[in-house]
């Protein structure tokens, strides 16, 4: 199934199907390949937090001012963009607005209701491919770039920071997952 393909369930309720495969990092590999290999994994882990479900469970904040499934993928999208495409890909460049770096904590999760869950990840998978594009260039995982606020940054800081913040949302939109199938009509007795 592709990505604008929506499918339908028998309750005539759009049900987002994922685009990604499970992947399972490497266990035995470089420290580049690891590090790379574990993004991917956790980049992964949070697209698939959302197969199966409908539209509006997609979009259900939990608590009412808590985070939604499409929230934390608009979060992680906005994260790989100010690190690894602007940052690495742009060698410390001055990264533009990012919802990381305002002083709202809560406008990553903000969405319109016209933002589809299907463009929100292929948005995210968009960005991911071009971080790592940006990554295939790098020599060294000891280069850095220049960072305003830190001096210097190792492109290894910026993995481990992009691994530890993707794995942390993974679990967060796991979590949120498991809490909506839960809290969904029971189904039918035999």
């Amino acid at each position: 199934m592709s990505i604008d393909e929506p499918e339908q369930d028998s309750d005539d309720e759009v049900v987002f199907r994922t685009p990604v495969r499970r992947l399972q990092p490497p266990q035995v590999a470089d420290e580049r390949e690891a590090l790379e290999g574990w993004l991917d994994y956790f980049r992964a882990q949070v697209v698939l937090a959302l197969d199966g479900l409908p539209h509006r469970a997609l979009r259900r904040r939990v608590p009412e001012s808590g985070a939604s499934l499409v929230g934390i993928v608009r979060l992680v999208t906005d994260l790989e963009r100010t690190w690894l495409v602007e940052r690495w890909g742009e060698r410390g460049g001055r990264a533009g607005y990012s919802f990381s770096y305002v002083d709202d904590a809560d406008a990553a999760f903000r969405f319109s209701e016209l933002d589809e869950p299907a463009a929100l990840v292929g948005a995210y998978q968009e960005v991911c491919e071009k971080g790592r594009d940006a990554l295939a260039g790098a020599e060294s995982l000891d280069d850095a770039v220049r960072d305003d606020r830190r001096g210097h940054i190792e492109l290894r800081w910026i993995l481990l920071h992009l691994i530890t913040e993707t794995a942390r949302r993974a679990g967060q939109a796991q979590a949120l997952r498991e809490f909506l199938l839960a809290s969904e009509d029971p189904p039918p007795t035999r």
